[in-house]
């Protein structure tokens, strides 16, 4: 197994296109960071504001964009090839697939947080030395229970969307999947369905996206001046890994079911 996800590092730290991917991303942040910190210059303490903004980019843009590239990267290229059958003949068990697979996201996915984690702290601290401001430990504490929350939040739904991709070894349906979870979709249907009948609202609230929504909600409060709490996200935490865990045994079960296709 551990060779396994040796490999699949291998591949993942060695593909040009998600380091063009990557570079293109903090680029932008780099070009959106300078054009408001140009706009608001001599009239209030950007840096201050930049803290809030990385919350804000971590709940609503980051599970969307970085979560669903991650996803792709990992999950569905031996889907997209088709080389299932050649992996399981090839002396790695189901079990060891998915814990593999599993492994192989939490170190791509924490590698991503963790640059950008340098990258956004390297422009804080050229921010601070612009404005000569002190560092907000507050915030900073508030940004790290978030990073956690959505680092958690991708593994788990990455978890129920494989369960789909080993059902249907189809990398289009499992990359939807993703992207309906990650993008609250899922959430909207069950408020959706809440305006016409209350039966199934009971559900909405076993859902890991009410959960990740709950303790983003509660993090925005504290930004416009609310009261710091973190029971939500802690509540996040316990759920995602609960996903994580349950999601993962069914994927096994699953794929222990079906019949893998051929390989290529």
């Amino acid at each position: 197994m551990f060779n396994y996800i040796k490999a699949d590092l291998y591949r993942l730290f060695h593909k040009k296109s998600n380091y063009i991917f990557y570079s293109i991303v903090f680029t932008l942040f780099i070009a959106v960071v300078i054009i408001a910190r140009t706009s608001v210059e001599g009239e209030l303490s950007f840096a201050e504001g930049y803290l809030q903004l990385g919350i804000i980019l971590l709940t609503q843009f980051f599970p969307l964009v970085f979560g669903l590239q991650a996803y792709v990267a990992v999950f569905t290229n031996d889907l997209s090839a088709n080389t299932y059958q050649n992996i399981f003949t090839n002396g790695i068990s189901k079990v060891e697939f998915v814990i593999g697979k599993a492994i192989t996201m939490i170190i791509y996915l924490l590698t991503t947080f963790l640059s950008g984690a340098v990258l956004y702290s390297l422009i804080y601290v050229i921010l601070l030395m612009t404005e000569d401001g002190p560092i907000d430990f507050e915030s900073f504490g508030n940004l790290a229970v978030v990073s956690i929350t959505i680092f958690l939040g991708m593994l788990g739904y990455a978890a129920v969307a494989n369960i789909l991709a080993y059902f249907s070894q189809n990398s289009t349906i499992s990359i939807i999947t993703m992207g309906a979870l990650v993008s609250g979709v899922i959430l909207q249907l069950f408020n959706l369905v809440s305006l016409f009948t209350d039966k199934i609202e009971f559900l909405r609230e076993y859902t890991l996206s009410y959960h990740m929504n709950e303790a983003s909600n509660q993090m925005m409060g504290s930004i416009i001046g609310g009261e710091t709490a973190y029971s939500a996200s802690f509540q996040a935490w316990g759920v995602a890994l609960i996903y994580l865990v349950i999601a993962s045994i069914i994927g096994i079960i699953v794929l222990n079911k079906i019949e893998t296709k051929e390989g290529k």
